[in-house]
């Protein structure tokens, strides 16, 4: 599957609503009376003064639920492309856990040790990729193949000599934002409300509705979709939503073509808008998860390598910032008053609802068939790729039955590679639920993509190892010819087909080149080449 780089799966709305923290309840207490009477007046002197204080607008109690801002926020006409809503600092809760940098202004800075200067080339040897040697000398794999004219990355050959492109001399600062569990759809939403929550607000986007894919959605009903297809969690998409143009807290907002912040004609409205930032968010979060892609590509075309201890969550929001402004605004956005106290005053304190670790060490991939009939061959025409999306980690694979032609949906089945639940089922995709619980963000699910709208396993159906999930066709996100796109996730997070935790279906392993889609199935000496060609020795597959 190669979805458009921006648009594109939904939802089932979240259960019950975070709860708020209880007040404390009065006491009777063992003093005299007469002190209880000097301590009561000497209260209502106090609130006498308290209450003529100006208003100020509330910060959220530092609960995690939800909390409505008093008064507006700027408008979009008032603020430059990133200037932050200005909540009052005193009243957002100390956030022990984060490390937000400087107040006003965030600054990249010149790399440490930059002054001894990168080799002009290297020399290929044993075991190199394209991508080992990008991340070995930190530079961006895409600059290395385009100095060198390479566009297939398995063709290198040991004593092969490569250019090598100047390296990044900027760095971003150190930060620690939100903990990865946030920034994912992780298990830290299962009991978030979403609706409850935007309901509450009473802004613009409690009566916003657009049509997405065929369907009249109303405001929550897209970022539910957005959310869950590329599994980001939704509270980044409110609070930049918040931050740029106000629609979660403001009846009237000025901007209502680019409420992202992204002025590109074919990007407005809400689901364009809300799905780049969400891809956005995950080039920064795998790229640095994995180690792929270290750096940050501003709009006026300024790079800067992430600073080793930034977290992945917290890369994701430096990427989505840089990419649609100037490393000065960037500065802004990210700063300590910046997006960030927009986020605590609408959701409190993010480390104290932190999931970790997200993804364990130790983690295991269950047992998992091939996903078509015994006897059946089909071939393997897409390596480890996007999950959803191209920016996204590597998760997914492609196979097209053999009896197929163009976008006719097949005449073969996709089958169940393992027991679960159907928890969603609509728009060519369907997610398989291993543990049962209803939740994409929590434990193993896997995602069907192309699913023909025929014959496609319904929503909330049980299947077992084997039973019908669907046939591939062209339906959901973008494709050419029918096929099957199949990829992991695990607490929400998108897993890496070739990684600590490798994509096995029956005995066959993933293995992936330098490039997206390229790779390899080895099964002991065997091996299967990603291939867009149908050639049974080469890319074909019998299912046992």
């Amino acid at each position: 599957m190669r979805p458009v780089d921006d648009p594109i799966p939904p939802s089932s709305p979240p259960s019950s609503p975070p709860p708020r923290r209880e007040r404390l309840r009065a006491r009777s207490l063992p003093f005299p009376a007469s002190v209880i009477w000097v301590v009561l007046g000497t209260i209502v002197v106090l609130w006498g003064l308290w209450s003529v204080r100006p208003q100020t607008r509330g910060a959220g109690d530092g609960s995690g639920g939800p909390s409505p801002l008093v008064g507006s926020s700027p408008t979009a006409a008032e603020r430059p492309a990133l200037r932050p809503i200005e909540p009052v600092l005193d009243s957002v809760p100390p956030v022990p856990h984060t490390d937000t940098g400087a107040v006003g202004h965030l600054e990249l800075t010149p790399r440490v040790g930059e002054e001894e200067s990168l080799p002009d080339s290297y020399t290929i040897v044993g075991g190199d990729t394209l991508g080992l040697i990008a991340t070995r000398f930190e530079i961006s794999l895409d600059d290395l193949m385009e100095l060198n004219g390479i566009t297939d990355p398995n063709t290198l050959q040991v004593g092969q000599v490569l250019l090598l492109p100047r390296r990044v001399a900027l760095a971003a600062p150190y930060q620690k934002l939100l903990p990865d569990s946030e920034v994912i759809l992780s298990p830290t939403y299962q009991d978030f409300d979403l609706c409850a929550f935007v309901t509450e607000q009473g802004g613009f986007l409690t009566e916003y509705r657009e049509v997405v894919e065929g369907s009249d959605l109303d405001g929550v009903e897209i970022i539910e979709r957005v959310s869950q297809r590329y599994s980001v969690g939704p509270r980044p998409l409110v609070a930049m939503l918040e931050y740029q143009s106000g629609w979660v807290t403001q009846k009237e907002p000025e901007e209502r073509a680019y409420p992202m912040g992204l002025k590109d004609p074919a990007r407005a409205g809400l689901f364009f808008q809300l799905s780049w930032a969400a891809n956005r968010l995950n080039q920064g979060y795998y790229g640095k998860f994995t180690g792929r892609d270290l750096q940050l590509y501003f709009k006026d075309g300024t790079r800067a390598l992430y600073d080793e201890e930034t977290n992945p969550g917290t890369a994701a929001l430096q990427n989505v910032f840089a990419v649609g402004n100037d490393p000065d605004a960037w500065g802004v956005a990210l700063a300590e008053d910046g997006f960030y106290a927009t986020y605590l005053a609408l959701f409190g304190d993010p480390w104290a609802r932190v999931v970790e670790p997200l993804i364990p060490e130790s983690l295991e991939q269950p047992t998992l068939a091939l996903p078509w009939s015994s006897g059946e061959i089909w071939y393997y025409t897409g390596g480890p790729h996007g999950g959803w999306g191209d920016l996204s980690g590597w998760a997914a694979l492609d196979f097209v039955p053999t009896e197929t032609l163009g976008c006719e949906a097949a005449t073969q089945w996709a089958t169940a590679a393992a027991a679960g639940k159907v928890i969603r089922s609509e728009n060519g995709e369907v997610v398989l639920d291993l543990d049962g619980d209803g939740f994409v963000g929590t434990g193993w699910t896997l995602l069907y993509m192309h699913m023909a709208s025929a014959g496609r396993a319904g929503l909330g159906s049980e299947v077992e190892r084997g039973d019908i999930i669907g046939r591939p066709s062209c339906e959901g996100g973008f494709s050419d010819a029918a096929h099957l796109h199949i990829a992991r996730r695990y607490n929400g997070q998108w897993i890496e087909a070739d990684g600590a935790t490798p994509f096995m279906l029956g005995e066959w392993r993933a293995q992936f080149a330098s490039k997206s889609y390229d790779g390899y199935l080895v099964r002991g000496d065997e091996q299967r080449e990603a291939c867009a060609c149908r050639q049974e020795e080469l890319n074909g597959i019998r299912a046992p």
